[in-house]
């Protein structure tokens, strides 16, 4: 049974998915869909990555996906199909397939638009893409081959001999802020040397990282490096983003010392 997921900011308020799933079924109804999410920030592709870019390769190789965040379809922003590492991918050309990957994908087509009249998504065109790939086709039959994806700056951290900025990417439900700075980054800008993280425009800082939320004691600031290897700021037992009031797109600040 064909297996697709589904990555969006349409939400669940209105009919968006509702349709797109409905197109899908009417063409193979034993079809396998799941949502990785459809709260994604609107337009926040920077988001769609984390949230997607940690999710996905948890799925069997075969799996089609399709993520619909950010850009709508237009002269300059195209539909792409993409093969990678065992999967199918089914997004905008707009920055996020960039951002996804370090290295970019060799198998990467424009999807021929489908000539229907749609407001925003042109998921005639979507459907079909992902019923082919489902089918095991041949994806240059969907489209011309394009040789590079569209890179937009500004989404990475911006590394100084002693100083790293990041940015708060993403909020979770516990409220924890987590940043664009990975482990490796910090690791290797850092060395031996002592280091202070500013959030709030240096309201809050901390000179310390934990490896769990309970190495501190309940109501307490802690940073760490999650699961997906970002730095987290949280506070345990309580919401990071409600009582620090860090939200989305705020600027955190690391300095070197010693």
């Amino acid at each position: 049974m064909p297996l697709v997921t589904l990555t969006t900011d349409w939400g669940l308020r209105d009919q968006h998915v509702a349709v797109l799933k409905g197109m899908l079924f009417k063409k193979i109804r034993a079809l396998n869909i799941v949502d990785i999410s459809h709260d994604i920030l609107p337009f926040s592709i920077v988001q769609a990555t984390y949230v997607f870019g940690n999710a996905y390769r948890y799925f069997p190789e075969g799996t089609i996906h399709f993520i619909g965040v950010g850009s709508f379809p237009s002269p300059k922003i195209e539909l792409v199909a993409i093969k990678k590492d065992g999967f199918a991918f089914i997004g905008m050309n707009d920055g996020f397939f960039a951002l996804l990957f370090p290295e970019q994908p060799v198998d990467i087509v424009s999807v021929s638009p489908s000539g229907q009249t749609f407001t925003a998504y042109d998921l005639p065109a979507v459907v079909d893409a992902i019923i082919h790939l489902s089918n095991g086709k041949n994806i240059y039959e969907l489209g011309s081959r394009i040789s590079t994806l569209y890179q937009r700056g500004g989404l990475r951290p911006v590394i100084e001999e002693d100083v790293i900025r990041g940015t708060v990417i993403y909020i979770d439900e516990f409220g924890n802020a987590i940043t664009n700075i990975d482990k490796a980054l910090f690791e290797k800008q850092r060395g031996t040397r002592k280091f202070e993280i500013n959030a709030r425009r240096q309201q809050y800082m901390i000179n310390e990282l934990h490896t769990s939320y309970s190495e501190v004691t309940s109501g307490h600031l802690v940073a760490l490096f999650n699961n997906a290897g970002f730095l987290e700021i949280a506070i345990n037992h309580g919401s990071a983003a409600s009582l620090l009031g860090l939200k989305n797109n705020d600027n955190v600040r690391i300095d070197f010392t010693g």
